[in-house]
């Protein structure tokens, strides 16, 4: 028998192997161009030069057989020093493909749902056998000609069939005692796929009667159940459809995920783009979600370096890598969404979440109870409230804890977070005395930059005609925008009284606790 005979008989069998091809010879090799030999799980066929050059071959070989490593050329050096221990005293490169098996597919039981699905997967190349232990079901009458129609009891049957990675077996028969006995003989043969057809009742039966003969319950997690993906739709075809849609993603070991460039499906909105709605932002965003940030004209945001909201004054800011970018409007927002860009809205009554229909709405202005956002439950599929000002379960979904202690980040999907205290984070015993407030009605103007180091008594900028000074020594972590129109006792900035061990360009820890609460809230509803 030939190699490439021995290769065909084993791609039949649905067992996948690796072909190895010298491609290039250099000096002394045992060796010419061209020739192969095969390589399986357990068995190798032909030769490429015997000795260590093959086994190290064929170890690599079986390393892209198991998924390890890719296919392509390897090289073996045949010279004291070389990566062989071999002295021939030349190299040659081998290609290694990996050549996969025969896609097979096993149904137990003949029904509605066989009926369709056989014909279905015929078509995309699987070699179909359906098995049934009723004669008037087993009928061959009932699938294509090219289906394998057996008539038997489904345990001996199926444990009579080869099986491997290449092999799917797809389990919808009357009855719970002949599922359990299809799935045991499609996990003794170790197939790649295995789905039952069940409701959850069933499901749970069967594999708990597994579980009680002796099966491991690692080797029962395999059992897809409910089986198929969630496709929409009713009835076998549906049905038949969502299951070799799960089957042909296993065997190409894909995602299952949309392949469009944008997918707006999961969108979310997040209402305010400061330093902790920002926190929020980068979560959701680093966890794949496309988000669209939206904020009133001139933003207060303090701590601009970790803002989204800053680039209403700068066009542009990257946080941690991840890059926001005023939007004009809608359109200009989904082409930056299609760069992976986060794009910042003008839209203080985040009205894009309802032109896009998003799935997801935050709400990050952090009012703190007082005042109404004007957030409402039905916004959006999930809405997401920070902080006191929204009851969950009532006006919406969920509520994060934003106050410090040990509820910060909790997820609250009844009642309320918190009442605000009006009390700042405590940072080496100073609360009030590290915020820097204005000191009248005006026009603010800083003096210093975020991440300057200031003594107390510093004037850190006016407001109109009015110094504002530092009560603390520290480093200057937070400035609104200079040119700001701002109210007395109006938030301008913070003095961190820590100094340079903190940085200004990093998203505080209680920001990323709060978008890791808004992720679970989102992920847990969505």
């Amino acid at each position: 028998m030939s190699l490439f005979e021995r290769l065909d008989e084993l791609a039949g069998r649905g067992e996948p192997a690796a072909l190895l091809t010298i491609v290039r010879k250099d000096g002394s090799a045992p060796r010419d161009v061209g020739d192969k030999m095969i390589v399986t799980d357990d068995d190798e066929y032909g030769t490429i030069g015997g000795g260590t050059v093959e086994h190290l071959a064929a170890q690599d070989a079986r390393s892209v057989l198991a998924g390890a490593d890719d296919p392509g050329v390897r090289t073996y050096e045949l010279e004291r020093g070389g990566n062989t221990g071999m002295v021939c005293g030349g190299e040659m490169d081998v290609f290694i493909d990996r050549v996969r098996g025969q896609a097979q597919l096993y149904i137990a039981g003949g029904g509605h749902i066989s009926v369709e699905l056989a014909p279905l997967a015929e078509r995309l190349g699987y070699a179909v056998t359906v098995v049934d232990d009723r004669e008037a079901y087993a009928d061959p009458a009932q699938f294509p000609d090219e289906t394998d129609v057996i008539h038997g009891d489904y345990g001996d049957v199926l444990s009579d069939l080869q099986m491997g990675t290449e092999t799917a077996v797809a389990v919808a028969t009357r009855s719970g005692t002949f599922d359990q006995d299809a799935v045991a003989a499609a996990l003794d043969g170790e197939a790649g796929y295995i789905g039952l057809v069940a409701s959850e009742t069933k499901a749970t039966h069967v594999l708990d009667s597994l579980a009680e003969s002796g099966y491991a319950r690692r080797d029962l997690s395999r059992v897809r159940t409910p089986v198929g993906l969630d496709l929409g739709g009713s009835g076998p075809a549906a049905v038949a459809l969502s299951i070799l849609s799960e089957v042909t993603m296993d065997r190409h070991d894909a995602t299952g995920e949309r392949a469009t460039r944008l997918n707006l499906v999961d969108l979310v909105v997040v209402r305010g783009g400061g330093d902790l709605g920002s926190g929020v932002v980068y979560r959701l965003q680093q966890a794949g979600f496309p988000v669209v940030v939206t904020e009133v004209e001139q933003p207060t945001v303090v701590r601009r370096a970790v803002a989204f909201g800053s680039a209403l004054y700068r066009n542009e800011v990257t946080v941690e890598g991840v890059t926001g970018r005023s939007a004009a409007d809608i359109d200009e927002a989904l082409g930056l969404l299609a760069d992976d860009v986060v794009p910042v809205l003008v839209d203080p009554e985040a009205t894009v979440a309802d032109e896009l229909d998003a799935a997801v709405l935050v709400d990050a202005i952090m009012a703190k109870g007082t005042f109404d956002t004007g957030t409402r439950r039905g916004d959006a599929d999930v809405v997401v409230g920070m902080g006191p000002g929204f009851e969950a379960g009532e006006d919406v979904d969920a509520v994060v804890e934003t106050d410090r202690g040990h509820e910060l980040g909790r997820v609250f999907y009844e009642g309320t977070a918190s009442e605000y205290d009006g009390e700042p984070g405590e940072r080496r015993g100073y609360t009030h005395e590290r915020v820097l407030r204005a000191p009248t009605d005006g026009e603010w103007t800083p003096a210093v930059a975020i991440g300057d180091s200031v003594t107390a008594g510093d004037v850190v900028g006016t407001v109109g005609d009015r110094p504002v000074e530092t009560e603390i020594d520290g480093l200057v972590r937070g400035l609104v925008h200079g040119g700001l129109g701002v109210s007395e006792g109006t938030k301008l900035g913070d003095v961190d009284p820590r100094g340079e061990s903190v940085d200004p360009a990093k998203i505080s820890d209680k920001a990323l606790c709060l978008g890791g609460g808004v992720l679970e809230a989102v992920l847990r509803l969505r």
